[in-house]
């Protein structure tokens, strides 16, 4: 291989989409890889003819002249993505415990504000206020208006306003306010500690509208990687770095597993940060900045669910579900799995109208599989596959509650924990969103793209905001780094 003008380590979204921007402008890229398939938390995997999805399973903003679509465009992939719209009019639904009555949100804020008033004819107010509250909030995220801008910085006030002191003040009505917090995953077990920018980004984001990909969220990556290539860049699977070469504050080149080393003139990581600090041999950067980097606090991770279905034995569902035995999520309670569940049934070209699967996703602490984090994947022992086993049948029987039926209809199961979520994406720990954003910390928590090497980006979810629209902003601000952020918001706006 030759020197590059960017190497970006970890072909995720955020550095396919790096790879994508930065070639575009003409630049040498390369992305490297370590698993067999690009994509990060875009892979999808097939199992008995089925394809399921590990992390990106809806996003919003992708209708015409939409946030992220808009980016989708500039990438110049927008119009070839397969994307199904969910239900406008219930595109997510709740239920708590052993209640029957559901609950629902509805797509744009205007049918979304009279909806909720409807289910909840005493709080007009307060649904007015926060749907005010959220919006303004949006409106303040420096990417995500039009035109060009000269800094992505967030104001200390908004990275210190946390989402669960703003629905105290909000209502006292304890059902609202978790039919508020719900349907975002961030939440369990850090309620106190989720910023309420990160709460509004992604409620707005969906609000404005909701897509699940079609077949799959693979798609993106393979597109994304065809772009790079169109544009003269090069991406390499199966190229695992193990050590970032440093000499004199300069990253010179990447250490392959294999031994053979890549050089370039600027590097960007689209792992994790203490992934990447572990890439860094000792003594080539600050130990301050490695300490704190690895001392970051993370989300959690989950268990996951993947049922193969019978021929037309159950039928396509155009919405999300949540689920949440103590009253909510924000009355999550330690010991007491599954306590949040979001089930859903995959959209496939296939048929609108009959489901070939389904997907159930529960919390999972990391502490729960870390008797096993030193084994491999499919070598993990018995009493793994038993643990497995067991996490799955409690999940059947709780979906059974909500579908009665529909284990008769389930042909084949797979599961996954957070060690495989760890194994496939180089997630530390299995972390489902990255670094833990903390409103009553908040300084602490974030991650700024460049770092103490002088020509090493950081890049992904880790930076501001998890999701596809998060990293897609991120992706920008790091390539801000070497374009300038004016010059590329620009470039950007105008398509």
């Amino acid at each position: 291989m030759s020197k590059y003008d960017v190497v970006i380590i970890g072909g995720g979204l955020g550095g396919l989409e790096c790879g994508v921007i930065l070639s575009k402008e003409g630049l040498k890229v390369c992305v490297l890889e370590q698993h067999h398939t690009m994509g990060g938390n875009l892979q999808s995997f097939t199992r008995d003819g089925i394809v399921f999805d590990t992390g990106m399973h809806y996003f919003g903003s992708m209708g015409e002249g939409e946030y992220l679509r808009k980016y989708m465009d500039y990438f110049g992939i927008g119009e070839k993505l397969k994307l199904k719209r969910l239900d406008t009019d219930a595109f997510e639904v709740l239920s708590f415990g052993d209640a029957e009555k559901e609950y629902s949100f509805s797509q744009g804020w205007d049918h979304y504000v009279e909806s909720l008033q409807q289910q909840f004819p005493a709080e007009k107010k307060a649904v007015n206020e926060y749907a005010r509250k959220i919006r303004a909030v949006s409106s303040d995220f420096p990417l995500y208006s039009s035109g060009a801008i000269s800094s992505f910085k967030i104001s200390l006030e908004t990275l210190q306003q946390c989402a669960l002191g703003f629905l105290e003040r909000l209502t006292p009505d304890q059902r609202l306010k978790n039919m508020l917090a719900g349907a975002l995953s961030m939440y369990p077990g850090q309620a106190r500690k989720t910023p309420l920018y990160v709460h509004a980004m992604m409620r707005d984001s969906l609000i404005t509208s909701c897509w699940r990909p079609v077949d799959g969220s693979q798609q993106i990556a393979d597109l994304l990687s065809e772009k790079i290539k169109e544009q003269g860049g090069e991406v390499f699977p199966s190229h695992k770095v193990e050590e970032i070469i440093i000499e004199n504050d300069r990253a010179e080149a990447v250490r392959l597993k294999d031994g053979n080393k890549v050089f370039g003139s600027h590097f960007i990581s689209n792992a994790h940060p203490a992934t990447t600090m572990g890439m860094i041999p000792e003594g080539k950067i600050r130990k301050f900045y490695r300490k704190r980097l690895l001392s970051l606090e993370n989300t959690g991770g989950a268990f996951m669910l993947y049922a193969v279905l019978k021929p037309d034995s159950f039928p396509y569902l155009n919405k999300n579900y949540f689920h949440y035995e103590n009253g909510g999520v924000l009355n999550a309670a330690a010991g007491n799995w599954p306590d949040n569940v979001y089930f859903y049934t995959p959209a496939t070209s296939g048929s609108d109208t009959q489901a070939t699967s389904f997907m159930v996703l529960a919390d999972m602490d990391y502490k729960e599989v870390r008797k096993w984090e030193g084994s491999q994947i499919n070598r993990r022992g018995e009493e793994y596959e038993a643990f497995k086993a067991e996490k799955a049948e409690r999940l059947l029987e709780l979906i059974e509650k909500r579908f009665p039926g529909i284990r008769a209809n389930v042909q084949k199961t797979y599961t996954s924990t957070p060690l495989t979520f760890r194994d496939y994406t180089s997630t530390h720990e299995g972390s489902a969103y990255g670094v833990l954003k903390d409103c009553n910390d908040p300084l602490r928590s974030i991650i700024l793209p460049r770092t103490k090497v002088s020509n090493l980006l950081f890049t992904g979810q880790n930076l501001n905001l998890h999701g596809m629209m998060g990293v897609t902003a991120g992706s920008v601000i790091s390539c801000s780094e070497i374009l300038g952020l004016e010059y590329l918001t620009k470039k950007i706006n105008n398509g």
